[in-house]
C-alpha cells in the first residue's frame, strides 16, 4: 500500500518572510495534493513570529520549530540538534523557503544538511547571484527587483514545482472565519463607535531601525487625518508602539490604539477592516497587503525597489533618492538618516489625500505606484 508522501518545507524569518512564503506553499500544495506538508521553522528563541500563525490552514498539515539560540558551540550545535530530529521524520521531499538572499556558501550547506537527514529530493536549494539580487541603472543606482515572493515560486520552478502565477499570487493570501472576525469587529464598534468608512491605520513602528520614518511625522500626519477629512484612526502594530500610538491618540484627540492588542491574525482581521494604511518597510505593512489592503508605504532606500513593497495593485510607496542607496544596513550610520528623513510629511499627506479620493495616476513599477523624491 502506497504511503502518503511527506514533504518538509524550510522557512525561517519575520512576519514578512512568512507572509510572502504563501504563494509559494499553495505552488506545493498543488503538487503534493495528498501530501503531508511540514513546516520546519527557526523562531529565533521567540523573536520571530510563529508561523502557524500566519499560515492560512490547508496549506500546512503540521508545524516543526527550533531555535537557532539553544547555546552550546554555534551552528554545530543547532546541527547536532536537529538532524536527529529531522532524520527520524523520514521525509520524501524537503523545499526550501527561505529568503532569497540567503548566501550561497549558506544554501550548500542547507543543502548537504538535508542530504545528510536521508531526503533524497530536494526543491527551491539554489542560491540567487548578486546580478539577481541587486540590479542597478545606468547610473549604478539600485534599480526594481523582483518581489521576494516570485523569487520563491521562482525558485522552486527551476526543480519542478510548477507555479500558477495568477493563482498563486492571487490575494488576498489570508482568510478568517466568522468566529475569529467577531471579536475583532466587536472591539472595532467598542473603540470607534460605528463607521461608515473603514478607519485609517497607522503603523509608526518597525524593528529594522534604519527603516524608520520619524514619529513627530507620524503625528503630524494623523492629526491632519482627523482634522481634514473627518476620517477616524487607528494605531497597528506590536507591542513596541503602544506608548507612541497613545501619544498620537492624545496630540489627535481622537481615534483609537490597536498596537499589541490582537495576534497576529486578529491583526490581519483588524486591518482587513481598514480603508488604508500608512506604514514603514515591515511586517504589518505586508500583513496590511496580505489581506488586500491598500498600502501607503513609506520606503528608504537599503534595499532594491520592489524587493519588499507590498505585494498586489493599489499602493503608493515613498521613497528618497540618496547617493548611498543600496547599502542593506539595519542602522543607518549618518546622523542626518537622508533616505528616510528625507521623506517630508507634506509629500506623504498629498498622497493620503489622493489614495482616499481614489483618482491619482497609474505610474507603476511592478505593482505599486512609486513617487521618488
Amino acid at each position: 500500500m502506497k504511503t502518503r508522501p511527506k514533504i518538509l518545507a524550510y522557512l525561517f524569518g519575520s512576519l514578512g518572510d512568512s507572509i510572502v512564503a504563501i504563494p509559494s506553499l499553495r505552488a506545493i500544495r498543488r503538487r503534493f495534493p495528498d501530501g503531508e506538508i511540514v513546516l520546519l521553522q527557526d523562531t529565533q528563541g521567540g523573536n520571530i513570529v510563529r508561523a502557524s500563525e500566519v499560515i492560512p490552514e490547508g496549506l500546512v498539515d503540521r508545524h516543526l520549530e527550533y531555535t537557532s539560540r539553544i547555546g552550546g558551540s554555534g551552528k554545530f550545535s543547532i546541527f547536532r540538534y536537529l538532524l536527529p530530529l529531522v532524520r527520524k521524520e523520514k521525509f520524501d521531499a524537503a523545499v526550501y523557503l527561505v529568503i532569497s538572499e540567503r548566501p550561497s556558501r549558506s544554501v550548500l550547506r542547507d543543502k548537504i544538511f538535508f542530504r545528510l537527514c536521508g531526503i533524497s529530493r530536494l526543491y527551491g536549494f539554489r542560491a540567487f547571484t548578486n546580478a539577481e539580487l541587486y540590479p542597478t541603472d545606468e547610473s549604478g543606482h539600485p534599480a526594481i527587483t523582483d518581489h521576494e515572493a516570485v523569487r520563491k515560486l521562482e525558485r522552486i520552478e527551476k526543480d519542478g514545482i510548477s507555479a500558477d502565477r495568477d493563482g498563486d499570487l492571487s490575494l488576498p493570501w489570508m482568510t478568517f472565519s466568522p468566529e475569529e472576525t467577531y471579536p475583532v469587529e466587536t472591539w472595532l464598534a467598542e473603540n470607534l463607535g460605528d463607521l461608515n468608512e473603514g478607519p485609517i491605520a497607522v503603523a509608526p513602528g518597525c524593528k529594522t531601525r534604519a527603516n524608520q520614518w520619524p514619529p513627530e511625522r507620524f503625528i503630524e500626519i494623523s492629526k491632519r487625518i482627523v482634522r481634514d477629512t473627518g476620517r477616524k484612526i487607528l494605531i497597528v502594530g506590536g507591542k513596541g508602539e503602544r506608548e507612541l500610538g497613545e501619544r498620537i491618540i492624545a496630540e489627535c484627540g481622537s481615534g483609537a490604539n490597536a498596537a499589541g492588542e490582537f495576534s497576529v491574525r486578529g491583526s490581519a482581521i483588524l486591518l482587513s477592516k481598514c480603508s488604508l494604511i500608512i506604514g514603514l518597510d515591515t511586517g504589518t505593512t505586508h500583513l496590511a497587503a496580505a489581506v488586500g489592503t491598500p498600502c501607503l508605504g513609506i520606503y528608504g532606500e537599503r534595499n532594491n525597489p520592489g524587493h519588499w513593497y507590498p505585494f498586489g495593485s493599489g499602493h503608493t510607496i515613498i521613497s528618497h533618492r540618496v547617493d548611498c542607496a543600496g547599502c542593506r544596513l539595519l542602522d543607518c550610520p549618518l546622523p542626518d538618516h537622508p533616505c528616510m528623513a528625507g521623506i517630508p510629511t507634506e509629500t506623504v499627506w498629498k498622497e493620503v489625500e489622493q489614495m482616499l479620493s481614489s483618482t491619482h495616476a497609474s505610474d507603476a513599477i511592478g505593482e505599486s505606484r512609486v513617487i521618488f523624491i
